[in-house]
Formats: structure tokens, sequence, C-alpha cells
């Protein structure tokens, strides 16, 4: 049998439908019901598992009986309060694959998804992929190039009515559709899938950067305001044609001049709307709505992120979350503290917010300390007094540790005093 994790997502959902055409026994899993209904038309409800990747209990039951397993799982994120795994998440479906007695997992990542990478995504499917090569289990992964779609949509037609992107020149590119991805995916793991490989694939045709925006020039919306999708990678990340056929057995169909004339004359994107690019969340249930000048440097996704992260560390003072409010009424920005852009916003440490319970208590108030590493494109936010909270400090990459351990402002914290006398020359 073969088990698809992240079977909701768009190049999940192709593989589902191409093995239900060719008759392959199959179990899609997902991480909860909020997109399952997408597998509804294609599978009948009792082939539909759920599990978080991120808890590893959750993983060998959904896996269970499985022969071969894909994993679709990926670092993209439609924004705060939409799904996000963690750096153990890949790693955990390839042992729990392996614990159910899997012949082999066939990762997804993509080509570029280096420490350095100037692509933010890349960056994090660095940390996804890289526990998964350090394991001794038998997985296969799947590098590929960059996919039609994020062309289309982050540098012609934005779905939000944002401005396109710019493609840069010095860039190379092979984008392959997520259904040529999909095909060659399963042909591979059915019939030439090794373990401990790692396998590039792109598509038709290798692009510089000129050539690609020469090609789309004519199909390329103005836009209005900044578009929340996202550019393709730059930089070189293709691959050549002949490269793919000789490792995966076959070359893609889709072009990319397929898919650019919007009115339908040409072959329609069938990829179903991303799991990654929902609407906005909406405001967070702790949020009071109310508009106080403090808060007026937050974007929508920046003002859910606070919200969210200080309503998840009280747990850490002790505290109920259930129910309670957040109140910015008296708040100020701490007096000669830092500010940081995220999230579209500005951060800045903040002095006396207050916790509201759902009777109208004041049950906590106190000060707010953050981390933002640039490099890592990592933020996180607390109620300050002890330091780093572990919660926060854990998932921190050890580049990110290394520079917040010589950083003045965390000079007296805890956990970045013992991090220097542990890695002290």
């Amino acid at each position: 049998m073969l088990v698809i994790v992240g079977a909701n997502g768009r190049t999940g959902m192709e593989i589902v439908r191409l093995a239900v055409a060719q008759k392959i026994p199959l179990r899609a899993v997902v991480r909860d019901d909020r997109d399952a209904d997408k597998l509804d038309s294609l599978l009948p409800l009792h082939d539909i598992s759920y599990a978080d990747p991120d808890q590893y209990e959750s993983l060998p039951p959904a896996l269970e009986g499985a022969r071969q397993v894909i994993s679709c799982i990926d670092p993209r994120t439609g924004g705060p309060g939409t799904p996000i795994y963690s750096e153990a998440s890949s790693t955990n479906v390839v042992r729990a694959a392996s614990a159910v007695g899997a012949e082999n997992v066939l990762y997804l990542s993509v080509m570029g998804a280096f420490r350095w990478s100037p692509n933010a995504l890349n960056r994090k499917a660095f940390h996804l992929d890289r526990g998964v090569r350090a394991m001794p289990d038998p997985w296969t992964m799947f590098r590929v190039s960059s996919y039609i779609d994020e062309l289309i949509e982050g540098h012609i037609r934005p779905p939000d009515g944002g401005r396109p992107h710019p493609i840069k020149s010095a860039a190379r590119y092979s984008p392959i559709s997520r259904r040529d991805a999909a095909r060659l995916a399963l042909q591979y793991l059915q019939t030439m899938a090794v373990p401990g490989r790692q396998v590039c694939v792109g598509g038709p045709q290798v692009w510089t950067g000129d050539e690609l925006r020469a090609l789309i020039a004519p199909w390329k919306q103005e836009g209005r305001g900044r578009t929340k999708y996202r550019p393709m990678p730059p930089g070189d990340v293709a691959v050549m044609p002949e490269s793919t056929r000789v490792t995966v057995g076959s070359l893609p169909q889709d072009r990319v001049e397929d898919f650019l004339d919007p009115s339908g004359a040409a072959p329609p994107l069938t990829e179903p709307p991303p799991v990654y690019a929902r609407p906005d969340p909406g405001p967070h249930a702790a949020d009071a709505s109310k508009d106080y000048k403090v808060l007026s440097s937050l974007s929508t996704d920046l003002r859910y992120v606070v919200h969210d992260q200080l309503v998840l560390d009280l747990e850490r003072l002790g505290m109920n979350s259930t129910g309670i409010t957040l109140d910015f009424s008296r708040t100020r920005k701490k007096k000669g503290g830092r500010t940081a852009d995220v999230h579209d916003g500005a951060m800045s440490e903040l002095n006396h917010v207050k916790v509201v319970d759902e009777t109208g208590i004041f049950i906590h108030h106190g000060p707010v300390d953050f981390i933002r590493d640039d490099l890592a494109d990592e933020f996180y936010c607390w109620w300050a007094g002890e330091g780093i909270p572990e919660h926060v400090w854990l998932k921190l990459d050890l580049g990110v540790q290394r520079r917040a351990a010589k950083d003045p402002h965390f000079a007296d914290d805890p956990r970045c005093v013992a991090f220097r006398s542990q890695n002290a020359e």
C-alpha cells in the first residue's frame, strides 16, 4: 500500500489523483480536517487518516501497512495560524515509515535548500531536509527545481491582485508542473528508487532569467500593492532535462507556455487552491480589536503572531490561556528598546501588556521581549523576566543561538550565558 503524507497539498493531491487512476491501493494522511474536504471527490472517507507529523506518536497508526510512503510536507505557510511544520516533522515521517516496515520513503524537497540561501523558504526547507539526510532509514529525496504555478502566481498574475515579483537576470530556472512532478515521483518510487539517494528533477526546458522574463512579459498583470505570493528563489535552481530523464527514467511533458494564457485557450492549471495560500486568518481570539497607537506598527500578520505567541507563553507561567484577551490600552514601547522589521510590520519591546480573563478580571501584566534573526527569518516573542523561554530556545537553529549569545541584549540571558560557556574555546 502507498501512503501519502501531506496529501491535501498541491503535489500531494496530484499524486493521489494519479495513484487512484492507476488503481494503486493508497491511504491519504493529512494533518487535520481543515483541508481534508479537498480529497472527498478523490477518495472514500475510510482511505483518509489524520496525523500530525510534529507529533511522532500520531504517525505509526496512520502509516500502518504501508509498503511505500511519499512525504509531501514542506516549509510553506499561509501565514499566522496555518500549519507550520517543525524541523522534527520530516524525520518523524521517515522514522515512523521505517517502524511500520515501509520499504522506502520518497521525501519531496526543492533545489537550493541551503542554510545560506537568500530565499526564506529554501532556508526553511534546509532545516526540514537535514534531519532526513542524517537518518539510516530507507529514504530517497526528490529535489524539484521550481514549479510552474509558483511562476504564475509570484511573477505573472498573483491571485490576490498584487504586483508580480521581478525575475532576476542572473537566475536559471526549469519549472515543472505539479502533475508532472507527481507522475515522475510515483514512477520513480515504483521502479527506480534507491534508498539514500537524492534525485534532482526539473521541467522540459532551462530558462535564463532574461529568457523567462521575455516569455512572460505579454501575460504579466500590473497589480496593486505587495502580493503575499512568494517569488521563485533567485540564483540557479535549474535541472537539465537530460539529467531528469537519466535519473527518473522519463521527461516532463508540461511546458511553461501551456499555462500562460488565462483565457482558457491553452491547457488550464489543474492544481487546486494551495493549502499554503489561505486568506488572512483574521483577528486572533485573544485580540480585543482595539486600534491603540502602540499597535499601529504591527501588520495584520504580525499582530496575529504577537497575540498567538503571548497566549501560548502563558502556559509557561502556569496560567490558563482559554478565553483570555490581551489588553494593550496602557502598553508603551520600552524607552531605548529595540525595534525590528518582521511579517511586514515592526515589533518593539513593550511594557505593561495586560491579560484579562473571560470575566473581565486582570490576571497578569508585564513586559514583552522578542528575538528576531534576519538570516534564519525567525521571530518569537514572550513575556519578559526570565530570559528566552526554553520552548523558544529549543526551536532556534544553532546559528541563531550562536548569534543570540553574541547579542548585547541577551548578554545576561541564562541560556545565552550557558551557551557561551559550553562553546568557549
